[in-house]
């Protein structure tokens, strides 16, 4: 019995390889990434993508955490979480390049991202990114959010507005090239 193929390089089935559309880039910012174990299992998941492409980056799968887990003795205020500030006023853009070396993103569906704060409350007293995208998202799986973009998107959307930048197109090229595959498989 054998299994399908994966590539060593991005870590997709190989009849489905991204591998050419996945540069390196060096973000503005230390990227962690916090996925949802569930989502983890989930086959058009991007956060290992984004890790693979953010170099640098840290790719953590977890459903309970701390501050020092993730940032050890890293000051709170060197750290933003990319989420909506629908609450609180989110941290300045101007401020934040100034202030912030570590974003951290929640990947996972908006249930699920939602469940890991009410796991782990520190998450939600953290200086907050939040973003307003221009354009809606290229990604296969919708969000219940009109605003709503995956994790790759999301990032780089926030590299791009931090430091102008090609994230952003990067981003919709790697989520057009994995729309175009996929369907081939429907």
């Amino acid at each position: 019995m054998s299994g399908r193929r994966v590539c060593e390089g991005c870590g997709r089935p190989q009849s489905v390889c991204l591998c050419s559309h996945l540069p390196s880039l060096q973000l503005p910012f230390q990227l962690i990434i916090w996925q949802d174990p569930l989502e983890a299992k989930h086959p058009l998941s991007t956060a290992p993508l984004l890790q693979r492409m953010a170099a640098g980056s840290r790719l953590i799968v977890a459903e309970e955490l701390s501050f020092a887990d993730l940032f050890g003795d890293t000051p709170s205020a060197q750290v933003a979480l990319l989420y909506p500030a629908d609450d609180i006023p989110p941290l300045p853009l101007e401020q934040a390049r100034r202030s912030v070396s570590y974003v951290l993103v929640l990947d996972g569906t908006w249930r699920k991202v939602r469940r890991l704060t009410l796991l782990n409350p520190w998450l939600l007293r953290l200086q907050r990114l939040s973003l307003s995208p221009g354009q809606p998202s290229k990604y296969l799986r919708k969000s219940p959010r009109a605003d709503g973009l995956s994790t790759l998107e999301a990032v780089f959307s926030l590299a791009d507005d931090w430091q102008s930048g090609q994230y952003a197109y990067a981003g919709a090229a790697l989520l057009e090239r994995m729309v175009e595959l996929q369907s081939g498989f429907v």
